[in-house]
Order: C-alpha cells, then structure tokens, then sequence
C-alpha cells in the first residue's frame, strides 16, 4: 500500500487524505500514476516538432519572470530522467485541427510514465487521447497499465479542459 492521493479538481492539485488521525492508504499503482501525470515535469530548452505545432514555446523571458518559467522539481537536478509530466505546458496549447493536441496529450503521457515500463513496475503501457464529443474545449485521455503477470490491466481515465479555447 502507498499514501492515497485525491485529487481536488477545483484547486487543480492533489491531497494526502487523513483517516481516523492518520494518512489514507491506496493503490500504489494509482499514486505513481497520478504523481507522474500531475507533477510538474521541467520544461525542455528546445520544445520538439510535436510541441511546436501545438503552439508550445520555450519558456522565455527574464529570469524571474513568469514567463520564463521552466517548472519542474528542484530535485531533478540530481536525477537522471526527470519525475512529472509536461501536461502543465498545454496551457499554451492551441487547438489545431483535430489530432494535433490528443496526440501531444499521449506522447507527454507516455514520457511521464515510460519509468514503470524502464523499471519493471507495469509490463506495457498504452496511451489513448481524444476530443469530447460534447464539450469542445476537453480533451480526454486513458492511460492502460498490465502489470507482470497479470493479465488484467488497470485502466485510469482523465479530462482536460481548456479555459478560452475556440
């Protein structure tokens, strides 16, 4: 068992719960999942060709300012590989087309979560990202886990909404 996390949609973060004055337990397979998706990955210098037809940039700007901002977890600087996911970058997404941003929305999925795979944790990892067929500005994504041995993945389902998209 792993500390649960809960996610507060409202305030856009997670919480540890507390049950009878101590930490609530839960599947450690959901907290890795949810702490990789939701942590705040370190922006690249260089955004790649998929990023850049989404309209995401490299942070710019002085040093300080918002805008220059590369995120990310100051604990990286002593890691190999990076923890989160760069999902906090399709703020600056724009909606081109109809593929561009579920297909980004998989690739950064994907990226955050390839450790389980590196590290033996899942046996495969699929990512599939779509469009709301009634709500424009959402995008939803699933993320299908199959630990060793288990023939039976695990299935965890998200939304992402945009404010102001057209």
């Amino acid at each position: 068992m792993d500390i649960a996390i809960v996610w507060n949609v409202r305030a856009a973060r997670g919480d540890w719960p507390i049950v009878s004055s101590d930490l609530a337990l839960d599947n450690p397979l959901k907290s890795a999942v949810l702490v990789s998706l939701f942590t705040d990955r370190v922006a690249p210098d260089q955004p790649s060709s998929d990023d850049t037809a989404v309209g995401i940039q490299s942070p710019t700007g002085p040093t300080g300012a918002a805008s220059a901002d590369r995120r990310g977890w100051w604990g990286d600087a002593f890691a190999d590989l990076p923890i989160g996911s760069r999902l906090w970058q399709l703020k600056r997404a724009v909606k081109v087309g109809t593929r561009a941003i579920p297909r980004e929305i998989e690739d950064i999925c994907t990226e955050a979560l390839q450790w389980l795979v590196d590290d033996g944790v899942v046996a495969s990892l699929a990512v599939s990202a779509w469009w709301n067929a009634t709500v424009r500005t959402m995008a939803e994504f699933s993320i299908t886990l199959t630990e060793p041995g288990n023939s039976t993945p695990r299935v965890f389902k998200f939304s992402w909404a945009w404010e102001g998209l057209t």
